[in-house]
């Protein structure tokens, strides 16, 4: 294999669909959210991406069968409207791929015109928020304004850079004509966070009008939420011992010097 591959299994009717995009991210919050959706809505696959830019190895199954590596498209109908969900195992390893795969993924999308396209993904602070927010970024300033009512936050961090699938699929897109949003589940970073990919994909479903059970997710979130507070009560820790370490190296001459 030389290049990225796209394989349809089936050619769906879809119309004007609305996309999903979901790969592995910051605290896997994006992969989180759509793999959970695909269970929900018990959407089908219906094409695979297979690319040499992603890590050289295969996943074996609990049979011991093994598979490429690779990035999956799925479809469901919603109160008669179309969507399109992608997700998968990596995403490409160098600059170049990333560009290179996410363009295939527009080609695919390309032939169905999608009415508008959602990537998801996770925006890393490095602390541990309380209720994590949802942060939004668009390629337009229309669509800032059809999303401001379900409490997104799209201004507040000074700008700064998408990076992956989530950013390029909507930069790319845009080139292309097409109307995309990006929605990121505040997070700490580095750990696999569900209890940010709950609260991403619950503003999803508001955003779209879908109805989603959360009850296998709750659980995670719950699980994250003891690893979360372990990593909060590290960092305190922490600063508690740098602050002490300041105190403790000021010397006498250093207090005079200050009072002259």
């Amino acid at each position: 294999m030389k290049e990225t591959e796209v394989r349809f299994l089936s050619r769906p009717k879809l119309k004007s669909p609305i996309v999903i995009e979901g790969l592995p991210g910051i605290g896997l919050v994006g992969k989180i959210a759509a793999d959970h959706l695909i269970t929900q809505t018990k959407a089908k696959k219906f094409c695979e991406l297979y690319s040499p830019f992603f890590p050289p190895q295969v996943i074996t199954d609990d049979d011991g069968i093994v598979r490429l590596v690779k990035n999956d498209f799925y479809y469901f109908t919603d109160k008669g409207r179309s969507f399109i969900i992608i997700g998968g195992d990596f995403q490409g390893m160098s600059p170049e791929s990333q560009y290179e795969i996410s363009g295939k993924i527009l080609d695919v999308l390309e032939h169905f015109k999608p009415k508008m396209i959602y990537t998801l993904g996770g925006l890393g602070t490095g602390k541990v928020p309380k209720e994590p927010k949802v942060y939004a970024a668009t390629t337009s300033k229309k669509l800032i304004e059809s999303h401001k009512k379900f409490g997104l936050t799209f201004k507040g961090r000074g700008g700064g850079g998408i990076f992956g699938a989530s950013g390029l699929i909507l930069g790319l897109g845009k080139l292309r004509g097409m109307d995309s949003v990006c929605l990121m589940g505040e997070t700490v970073g580095h750990v696999v966070d569900a209890k940010a990919a709950r609260i991403l994909l619950e503003k999803l479903a508001k955003i779209l009008d879908l109805k989603v059970d959360m009850k296998d997710l709750d659980k995670e979130a719950k699980e994250t939420e003891k690893e979360l507070q372990k990593i909060q009560k590290l960092q305190e820790e922490q600063a508690k011992a740098l602050q002490m370490a300041v105190v403790n190296s000021t010397s006498d001459e250093d207090v005079m010097r200050y009072i002259r």
